[in-house]
């Protein structure tokens, strides 16, 4: 190696972080961890997490559960150290939902003390039991590691202390939760989600958390969650039920079924942004109402409003469009599919509607019939399921 080679790497170990002068697309990297406290993250359990001389680190090992970041992230650039004792085994939770385990609401880069062992579905550095890496870069325990995690679409690739350990690796119909028998495909999993780290009772330590969000629409701050718990009567606090429809909350899911029914916000809305993730069963039929209120005719069970339509199969009316009122101009046909999650985001502002479904815009109309009222997600037919997760929301007005 030349003497002005050995000088420019070793000035990129200065300026970009451990592990990523072998990688592509370096650029402004943004703290997901700022060293002194955990703002920005949420953590479950009582002070199990915590920083101890600028690391994150687990206190409590195995009391601690997930901790995840409080935005959301589609696509993404991560890069993190971490540092893991004799037997560690940890992960790193990527386009995880609020509720439920993190390694299959989305999905896991296995950690765990494998130095030396050949690669495998649950070795470090796998996609936890779904695409094992290239080779076993992971450095014995005692010792720091860096990972640098680049995902966009259904495309991952990963660097493990500067081996590329997954190279194009494709988000497609393989992944089993626990056992092969029991199929998961990553494909059918969520398309946006937390960023999260796993504590399996171990003392784990991570340091220089940094990211950039490659997202099409990076999600904006102030974004509230509209469900939380069950309350009184069977429906979600801070919302109302109006006609049939059964509605519970199952792993920090919404899930509705048992025919034509909807689910309105207390509370109303002019201007305003919406994302959650989606999924409907078998020819599943659904919607997300905004600036609407329920039928006056008791005969009539579809709200009033504007309906950001879910259906998979309506040649007209497809995901993404606004039900009898705007369509893509682009798009002929929906690209989501039954059983499989897709992220939905509406925007309202003054007249102007906007939609956009993994990031993809939809439509894009002025529409001026209704400019205030609730939102409301729909139940459709009997045998009829849908699932919604994550439903935030940010007030523009």
């Amino acid at each position: 190696m030349s003497l002005a080679n050995l000088l420019m790497l070793m000035v990129l170990s200065v300026l970009v972080p451990s592990g990523l002068a072998r990688g592509p697309d370096q650029g402004a990297y943004a703290d997901l961890f700022n060293g002194r406290d955990l703002a920005g993250w949420h953590a479950p359990g009582d002070g199990a997490w915590g920083v101890r001389d600028g690391e994150l680190v687990t206190l409590k090992p195995g009391r601690g559960g997930w901790i995840r970041t409080e935005r959301v992230y589609r696509d993404f650039d991560l890069v993190l150290d971490f540092w893991m004792p004799e037997g560690g085994n940890s992960g790193v939770g990527l386009r995880g939902s609020s509720g439920g385990d993190p390694a299959f609401t989305g999905f896991e880069v296995q950690i765990l003390d494998t130095h030396a062992e050949a690669p495998g579905l649950r070795n470090c550095g796998a996609v936890y039991e779904a695409v094992e890496p290239a080779e076993m870069a992971v450095r014995p325990p005692g010792e720091w590691n860096t990972y640098r995690i680049r995902l966009v679409g259904d495309v991952l690739d990963v660097w493990l202390n500067g081996v590329r350990i997954h190279d194009g690796t494709r988000l497609d119909g393989r992944g089993f939760r626990r056992d092969p028998s029991r199929p998961l495909p990553l494909n059918a999993r969520a398309t946006t989600g937390y960023i999260a780290l796993q504590d399996h009772g171990h003392a784990f330590r991570f340091r220089n958390i940094r990211i950039r969000d490659l997202s099409s629409d990076p999600e904006p701050a102030g974004m509230m969650h509209l469900i939380s718990e069950m309350g009184q009567g069977g429906v979600p606090d801070g919302w109302f039920a109006e006609d049939e429809g059964e509605w519970t909350i199952e792993g920090g899911a919404l899930v509705g079924e048992g025919g034509p029914g909807h689910l309105f916000t207390l509370g109303e809305y002019g201007d305003f942004e919406m994302r959650a993730l989606v999924k409907t069963n078998d020819r599943g039929n659904s919607g997300m109402y905004f600036r609407a209120r329920p039928n006056p005719d008791p005969g009539n069970p579809w709200p009033i409003g504007y309906e950001a339509q879910v259906d998979h199969h309506d040649p007209r009316n497809f995901t993404g469009c606004v039900y009898n009122a705007a369509w893509s101009p682009n798009l002929a046909r929906a690209f989501t599919r039954d059983g499989a999650w897709f992220d939905y985001r509406v925007r309202a502002e003054g007249d102007r509607i906007r939609t956009w479904i993994n990031g993809i815009p939809v439509v894009d109309a002025f529409l001026t019939e209704h400019d205030r009222g609730h939102l409301a997600v729909q139940g459709h037919h009997i045998g009829n399921e849908i699932v919604y997760k994550d439903i935030r929301v940010l007030r523009l007005d």
